[in-house]
């Protein structure tokens, strides 16, 4: 079975804060004598230093997440995340000599977010990612990987920076005959039934396109060199249920060998095949659509739905476990669903900032708002939203 991913968390603090406007990819190296010891610990060491050499000569301070499975790095391209400063790292190569693991990484530098984040965790469904040609799972027999690859955007994400209250849950978004023609009313009729039964504001979900195998052949002197090898290739999505509009999708894409042969059936719970060359690719590429989608997030405005209306009093769906506390204030915004021209339905949000709503009691998971001023009239319904007071 795998076991939980453990987060190992370093503090590096270095000159002064880089004050980058573009990305910046910098290297960085490091060696440790093995003398004996693991060499997977070896590597993981090495790799943290190599990290903190690049970011000395970037002169910026560090807070590195590294995600480990079973003691091993899960893959040799990590995503690091910080106050907006570091993107991904990339191991570009790794060399024994006289019992001295050398390290050599590539760190991409990115400029600290320009939005004002209001603080609180977002809340996030993610939804089962599907296999869109499930005979291209024969090979391998590898029909769950779509539950595989949900638990493990899931996982990641809960330990971002800022990290998302994340709910997995046993259903897919939208059917797979319908994945590249996904329309405004079929997301505003999905949207609402997921925020009636989840309360979620966000809902990551998608499709594994591609998982087919191709031959590589490398010319050698003396004969060829065939390796077998295997796409994988995703679409993510991400929704804001509350406005019923996708704010993100994107492809992502890559391979790897696949070292099993045709009458193999891998076992997608057991770490050794997480271990493997194309197991490592998969969760790379899942680091980078993670990395991406938890900044995003940083910069999207978060909403959360009133439950409960009674006595003056609002209840929302959101509490301390989002961050929210006592005194905090919050706007009231009511959502409408105009019919257009072409007799679709729009999301249409109104804020009212006369309204101040003031947190006056709060537990894990809800929080109860006053009006801040008493002889004022509220006019909140069950379902209507709220947004901090920047």
């Amino acid at each position: 079975m795998l076991s939980i991913f453990s987060k190992a968390l370093i503090a590096i603090l270095c000159f002064s804060i880089s004050q980058f406007t573009l990305a910046n990819w910098q290297q960085g190296e490091a060696s440790i004598a093995i003398k004996g010891a693991d060499l997977t610990d070896v590597r993981i060491q090495a790799i943290k230093n190599a990290v903190a050499d690049a970011s000395f000569k970037n002169g910026s301070f560090i807070a590195a997440e590294d995600m480990v499975l079973d003691g091993l790095l899960i893959s040799s391209k990590s995503v690091i995340t910080t106050q907006g400063q570091i993107q991904r790292v990339e191991v570009i190569s790794e060399t024994v000599t006289n019992d001295t693991l050398t390290v050599n990484v590539k760190v991409n530098f990115t400029p600290l977010f320009d939005c004002a984040h209001d603080g609180y965790n977002r809340s996030m469904l993610v939804a089962q990612f599907q296999v869109l040609k499930p005979q291209q799972a024969k090979y391998g027999g590898i029909f769950d990987l779509g539950k595989q690859i949900s638990k493990r955007f899931e996982r990641q994400l809960s330990v971002e920076q800022n990290s998302p209250k994340v709910l997995l849950i046993d259903k897919a978004f939208t059917d797979v005959h319908s994945y590249d023609k996904i329309d405004l009313q079929e997301i505003t009729k999905k949207a609402i039934f997921m925020t009636r039964e989840y309360g979620r504001q966000f809902v990551l979900f998608g499709f594994i396109r591609d998982i087919s195998l191709f031959e590589q052949v490398t010319e050698e002197v003396l004969s060829d060199d065939v390796a077998l090898r295997r796409n994988f290739t995703i679409h993510v999505y991400l929704l804001d249920a509350y406005r019923h509009n996708i704010i993100y999708k994107e492809t992502y894409h890559s391979e790897a060998n696949w070292d099993y042969s045709s009458d193999y059936s891998v076992d997608t719970n057991n770490s050794l095949f997480w271990r493997s060359d194309y197991g490592r690719v998969v969760l790379n590429t899942i680091n980078t659509a993670v990395s991406d989608v938890s900044n995003l997030l940083q910069c999207e405005r978060s909403f959360a739905q009133i439950i409960n209306t009674e006595l003056e009093q609002l209840t929302i769906n959101m509490g301390s476990e989002n961050g929210i506390k006592k005194g905090d204030e919050f706007t009231l915004y009511k959502k409408r669903l105009p019919i257009g021209v072409n007799g679709m339905s729009h999301s249409t949000l109104r804020g009212y900032p006369e309204v101040k709503l003031v947190v006056k009691q709060v537990d894990s998971s809800s929080a109860v708002l006053n009006i801040y001023n008493p002889n004022q009239f509220i006019n909140a319904e069950l379902l209507d939203l709220v947004s901090p007071v920047l």
